[in-house]
C-alpha cells in the first residue's frame, strides 16, 4: 500500500482481512463442535419446548451464561418467543453481552439489537455458537459497540440453531426476530441490562436489512418498546436486485439459501418454487441447507444460475413472474415509513446489493416523513464479483454508523438529510 494516505491504507486493510478472515476460518469453522455452546456435548438448549408454552412474543423461554472469548463483556445465550413470517409463535435463540466498559451518557445503559450479517443456513451457523469459538465475523461490530459502553443483544434470526429452515432474507421473520429480541433483554435485568433501557437497531448487509425491517414494523408490532434509532448498512431492499447483482458471483450458491427460505416461510408453495430447478440445481439447494458463509468456497462459486434451472433461464427471471414475483414484493424494504431516525449507509459499487435499490427504499422513507440520514460511499470497485465492494462498505458505514448512533442516545439535533 505503498503511496497511499496512511488513513486510508488502514482502512483497507481492515476491509480486506474482514474479507480474508471467513476464508481463513473456514477450515476450523467446519470442525469446531456443533453441540451446545456450554460444552457439555449436545443441543439440549437449542431444542424449544414442545409445545410452546403460551405467552407473547418477547417471552424468554430459557436463558443461561454464555462463553464470549475475546470480549470484556459478560454474555447470556437465550431463547425466546417470537413470530415467524405468517403469524405462528416459533421460539428463537440469541446472545446479549453487558460490558464491563461503564456508560458514559445520560441515563441507563442503552442496548443495541444485532442484525447480523449473512451466516449460513445450518443449525451449525447460529451467532451463538460461533460466538462461543470466536469464530462470529460480527465481532466487527459487537467490540466496537461494547467499547463505547452499549449493551448488545444478537439474534442467531429463525431457524438458525433452532429446528426448522431459516427463512434467509424474509423482512418479516428477521424484522420479528429483531423486535422480539429487544423485548426478551428489557426482560434480563437480571443479566445486566439496565432498567429503563433504550434501543437501538443495527445491522450491515442481511443485518442491515433485519435493522430497516425492524424500523419499519416497529410501530406495528411491537409499540410498546423505546426504540430510539437504527442504523443499516447495505440492506438488500430488493431481492431481485441482488438476484442480478449474485449471479456468477463468489456468492451465486447463495440462491440456495434464498429459494430455501422461500420453501420454509411458505411451505404451501414449496412445490411450485421447486419445480423450476434441474438436478444441478437441486442439488445445490441441499447442500445449501447445511453450509455457513465459511464454505461459499464449496457452493459453485461463480456459475450462472442458468444452470440450475429447468427451461435454462437465470433466477432473475424466474422471481420476476409468479408466485415468486409476489414473494420477492413482500420482502421489499421501504413500503413502510419507520417513525425512528434511521442512519442508512451505502457504497455506490457495492458488487452484491446494488445501490439503485437502496437509493428506492430511501426515496420512499423520505417521502414517508421518516428523518433518514444516507450515506452513499463512492469507493473505487475492487475484484467485482467476489463481495469486495459490499464488504469494504462496512468499514466507513461502520465508523459513521457509530459516532451517528451515539449522538441519537445523547439527545443531538435531527440530521435529516432528506430533500424535496
Amino acid at each position: 500500500m505503498l503511496g497511499m494516505p496512511m488513513r486510508t491504507a488502514r482502512l483497507l486493510t481492515a476491509a480486506l482481512t474482514m474479507l480474508l478472515m471467513p476464508l481463513v476460518a473456514g477450515p476450523v469453522a467446519a470442525a469446531a463442535p456443533t453441540g451446545s455452546v456450554s460444552g457439555t456435548g449436545d443441543d439440549g438448549f437449542y431444542l424449544p419446548p414442545d409445545p410452546l408454552p403460551a405467552g407473547a412474543a418477547g417471552d424468554v423461554l430459557r436463558a443461561e451464561p454464555a462463553v464470549a472469548p475475546a470480549l470484556d463483556a459478560t454474555a447470556t445465550r437465550v431463547m425466546y418467543r417470537s413470530e415467524n413470517a405468517t403469524g405462528s409463535p416459533t421460539a428463537v435463540t440469541g446472545t446479549v453481552f453487558v460490558p464491563s466498559q461503564p456508560w458514559a451518557g445520560d441515563g441507563p445503559r442503552p442496548t443495541i439489537v444485532l442484525g447480523p450479517g449473512t451466516q449460513g443456513m445450518g443449525d451449525q451457523c447460529a451467532p451463538s455458537k460461533l460466538t462461543h469459538h470466536a469464530q462470529e465475523y460480527e465481532y466487527l461490530h459487537i467490540v466496537p459497540l461494547l467499547a463505547r459502553g452499549y449493551a448488545v443483544a444478537m439474534t442467531d434470526y429463525e431457524g438458525l440453531g433452532t429446528p426448522g429452515v431459516h427463512p434467509y432474507l424474509n423482512r418479516v421473520s428477521q424484522g420479528h426476530a429483531m423486535l422480539d429480541m429487544a423485548r426478551a433483554a428489557l426482560r434480563l435485568t437480571d443479566r445486566g441490562i439496565d432498567e429503563g433501557t433504550r434501543i437501538g437497531f443495527w445491522g450491515y448487509s442481511q443485518g442491515g436489512m433485519s435493522s430497516a425491517a425492524a424500523a419499519e414494523l416497529a410501530d406495528t408490532y411491537a409499540p410498546e418498546l423505546p426504540v430510539v434509532a437504527a442504523v443499516a448498512g447495505s440492506p438488500p431492499a430488493s431481492l431481485a436486485d441482488l438476484a442480478v447483482a449474485g449471479d456468477g458471483s463468489l456468492l451465486s450458491g447463495g440462491i440456495g439459501w434464498v429459494v430455501n427460505g422461500f420453501a420454509a416461510a411458505y411451505p404451501q408453495l414449496r412445490e411450485e418454487l421447486l419445480s423450476v430447478f434441474n438436478p444441478a440445481g437441486r442439488d445445490i439447494l441441499a447442500r445449501a441447507e447445511t453450509y455457513c458463509i465459511y464454505d461459499a468456497p464449496r457452493m459453485n462459486p461463480f456459475f450462472p444460475t442458468t444452470w440450475y434451472t429447468v427451461d435454462g433461464r437465470p433466477i432473475a427471471d424466474h422471481l420476476a413472474a409468479e408466485p415468486w414475483a409476489s414473494l420477492v414484493h413482500e420482502q421489499q424494504l421501504g413500503n413502510i415509513a419507520p417513525a425512528i431516525p434511521t442512519f442508512v449507509a451505502q457504497n455506490t459499487t457495492d458488487d452484491f446489493v446494488q445501490v439503485s435499490g437502496v437509493d428506492t427504499m430511501v426515496g420512499k422513507w423520505c417521502a414517508g416523513g421518516t428523518s433518514v440520514t444516507y450515506r452513499r460511499y463512492g469507493i473505487p470497485p475492487v475484484l467485482t464479483g467476489t463481495g469486495a465492494g459490499h464488504g469494504i462498505g462496512l468499514i466507513p458505514a461502520a465508523v459513521e454508523g457509530l459516532d451517528w448512533m451515539d449522538r441519537r442516545f445523547a439527545g443531538a439535533p435531527d440530521e435529516n438529510t432528506c430533500t424535496g
